[in-house]
């Protein structure tokens, strides 16, 4: 309990403080295209903290209806995920973030009965990209309003790597489970 408190607080700060970044943009005057990447990368960072935080400690994925998570074109989610390169990012986040075997294990055990769970984490890690990728494609508008089109671009591009990248990786797992689930029951 005192976990899930402390990741709730934790949410609510980094919410603080995109709101803090996000009233300072229009002060944000450089030429600097590294300091612009490095500021863009903070703010997806610190939104999607937001949701991550929240995720670990509530069931969010709950809050989009269970058809939501059901694939029902997987021939269009094949299409786009080989056309943007998710197979690379994938395999990139095997090679880096994903290299412990310890943590892929929490994801899934390699047994029958760690499907479900594979399900489930694919659902809540997808649910906790979708939305900081819509917040921040509206962050990124907002900032190309505002006069901030460097700023705004580069949060769109860290975006799209870092948050639509994960949500078409977790459709396209999803994806394959669904497809065993089917020949599970098929050959039952």
């Amino acid at each position: 309990m005192v976990k899930k408190i402390l990741l709730l607080l934790g949410s609510i700060f980094l919410a603080y403080q995109s709101y803090t970044l996000l009233s300072l943009a229009d002060q944000f005057n450089t030429n600097s295209w590294g300091l612009i990447i490095f500021v863009a990368w903070i703010l997806n960072l610190i939104i999607t903290g937001i949701f991550a935080l929240a995720g670990f400690a509530l069931a969010t994925q709950k809050l989009l209806p269970e058809s939501y998570y059901k694939i029902s074109h997987p021939a269009k989610l094949t299409k786009v995920y080989k056309y943007l390169g998710v197979d690379f990012f994938r395999k990139a986040l095997l090679a880096t973030l994903w290299k412990d075997k310890k943590q892929r294990k929490k994801y899934f055990n390699g047994k029958k009965q760690g499907i479900a769970n594979l399900s489930e984490q694919t659902m809540k890690s997808e649910f906790g990209h979708l939305l900081p990728f819509v917040v921040i494609v509206v962050v990124s508008v907002y900032l190309i309003m505002i006069g901030k089109s460097r700023l705004g671009v580069a949060s769109m591009i860290i975006n799209l790597i870092g948050n639509l990248y994960p949500v078409i990786l977790q459709r396209h797992h999803r994806m394959r489970i669904q497809n065993i689930g089917k020949w599970s029951a098929k050959n039952a």
